[in-house]
């Protein structure tokens, strides 16, 4: 159960990815006797056009060659994902014309699209500041390719109306290698020797990258989605106004955060395939608004699972307890997630990681907290026999427990078919690991929506005190009783002579009853538990402490 634990603890933190930008620009730094090559790859589909442009300032005698490689690749981890000092070999390794039909060691296929376009001449004064690379001479080339070792090699390297320099011919991970050298300088040694560099891929969609085009319309579904429940959510808390429980609004605080979440998310897709560049910002508010959403259900799940307004009429000390997790849980998810999308996909790994360890513990300890409050609060409903109750916690322990099992068997295919390989062909589905952990969120809120939802018989659900089932009969007995003919002349009988002896005889027989009433209680449960299968998996969290308050409680019931 531990391993489970562990195993959701990371739900959220296994494929975080970066928005991919459709526009990148870099400045790079002109420099005598030197070239640089600058590296840019991008997920395309078949029709997606590039545009390579150059600015410099239009008043400095600056002149300088340049030229590109563009080539594909199956494997999206071959361009992204690598590291530092073996990004900056690659770049030698892809732009050298003498391996064009070559791949590094590292990867297998057969063949890719390849073209190298011919070196231009450009000057800042004669171009006025701006160059745009002209249509290439011919389309992409097929390539068949072998393997070889690619041997170290230190370089200068940076980073780095439509008018096309090449159109993608086939889906794939594609990368432009760009190669800039200087030809002739300004006298003025302290002139202004930079030079802007912007690609632009543009699909027929947009600028998204084909990784990222599934999500956008996976968020515009999902704000649909959550508007349809929220709208449904208040059409019931309307139409049973008069028996609204405390957790129901903490349902629709959640509700409402997720839509809010999605809008966010949305708008900043949109934007992205829209323009090609992010707004400042507005991935990190997308992100801060997650957090409250993911903080919010976390503190939800929690008091459900205590028994906040079904077996305890208020949390008490608990309340300081869940509100202080809470806090802390916001502050970590927020430091993890502005982390996450401010850095570079490649760079300041070691801080994301740092950054996720505090947030992965506190998941730890919430969901314990989960599964042991959701395993006293149903033994306590077992006790005392209240099956309306009981059957409500019986379902929400189903879900969890379905939920926990569809987390694993998903996280161990993704990490068997998307982490481990070393070439990842089926890339295009990789944003299917973002958006199974807001599929099975919306599942768990569904059930909970379900079963606590507004009605009628919300009381019935509310905190009432367990009394046993022989008392209420009793109790309802004497009141029906008291409207029939001949009640007075019977009860007369207690106040008569040997009143007090039947009412020691019948106290003694109500005893008795009580009794074997509990005694048979106590066969049931050991006949009965554990009966589903959250039962079998958080029964393992009784620990020797709560196994002891249980024989306890049941000695002094006894």
């Amino acid at each position: 159960m531990k391993t489970v634990v562990i195993f959701l603890a990371i739900i959220g933190h296994a494929a975080a990815n970066l928005l991919m930008p459709g526009i990148y620009t870099e400045v790079v730094e002109i420099q005598q006797g030197k070239y640089q090559l600058i590296g840019v790859p991008q997920a395309a589909l078949n029709g997606t056009i590039v545009q390579l442009e150059f600015t410099c300032d239009p008043d400095v005698d600056l002149e300088f060659d340049t030229e590109y490689v563009l080539r594909s690749s199956p494997c999206d981890k071959e361009f992204f994902n690598t590291k530092e000092n073996e990004r900056r070999q690659n770049l030698v390794f892809y732009f050298n014309e003498t391996n064009q039909n070559h791949i590094p060691d590292t990867f297998d296929y057969n063949e890719i699209v390849y073209y190298k376009s011919p070196i231009q001449t450009i000057s800042c004064k004669g171009s006025h500041g701006r160059f745009l690379f002209p249509i290439p001479t011919g389309p992409m080339a097929v390539k068949q390719v072998t393997p070889v070792h690619v041997d170290r090699v230190k370089r200068d390297t940076g980073l780095g109306s439509f008018h096309t320099a090449q159109t993608i011919p086939r889906d794939g991970i594609y990368y432009m290698i760009i190669k800039v050298v200087g030809k002739s300088f300004p006298s003025n040694l302290n002139a202004n020797t930079n030079v802007t560099i912007s690609v632009q891929w543009k699909a027929p969609y947009g600028f998204l990258s084909a990784i990222d085009w599934p999500l956008l319309r996976f968020y515009k579904i999902m704000c649909v989605f959550y508007s349809a429940l929220a709208l449904l959510w208040v059409y019931y808390c309307i139409k049973y106004y008069r028996d609204i429980l405390r957790i129901q609004y903490w349902i629709g605080a959640v509700i409402v955060l997720g839509m809010v979440e999605k809008a966010f998310f949305l708008s900043e897709y949109a934007t992205m395939n829209d323009t090609g560049s992010s707004i400042d910002g507005i991935l990190e508010i997308a992100e801060i608004v997650s957090c409250a959403k993911k903080t919010m259900s976390r503190v939800l799940v929690i008091i459900v699972c205590v028994g906040y307004g079904v077996v305890k009429p208020r949390l008490g000390q608990t309340l300081n307890q869940v509100a202080g997790v809470g806090l802390v849980y916001f502050i970590f998810c927020s430091i993890e997630g502005i982390a996450r999308v401010s850095k570079n996909t490649v760079e300041a790994t070691r801080q994301k990681q740092f950054a996720a360890l505090p947030l992965v513990l506190t998941e730890m300890i919430i969901f314990y907290w989960i599964f042991t409050s959701l395993a006293a609060t149903i033994r306590m409903l077992r006790l005392k026999r209240n099956d309306v109750k009981l059957n409500v916690y019986r379902h929400f322990a189903n879900t969890l427990a379905f939920s926990v099992i569809a987390s694993v068997v998903f996280m161990l295919w993704s990490m068997i078919y998307h982490i481990f390989p070393t070439c990842r062909v089926d890339w295009k589905e990789l944003w299917v690991d973002t958006a199974f952990w807001h599929v099975l969120f919306c599942f768990i809120l569904i059930v909970i929506m379900i079963l606590w939802r507004p009605s009628q018989n919300n009381q019935r659900y509310a905190f009432t005190p367990l009394l046993d089932d022989s008392e209420d009969e009793n109790d309802q007995d004497e009141i029906f009783n008291a409207f029939a003919p001949g009640y007075d002349i019977l009860t007369a009988r207690t106040s008569g002579s040997g009143a007090e002896t039947r009412k020691l005889r019948e106290a003694e027989k109500e005893q008795e009853r009580k009794d074997e009433a509990i005694k048979e209680d106590l066969r049931w449960i050991e006949e009965n538990i554990p009966t589903t299968l959250a039962d079998t998996l958080i029964g393992g969290l009784d620990d020797n402490d709560e196994i002891e308050s249980k024989q306890l409680e049941v000695s002094k019931m006894l």
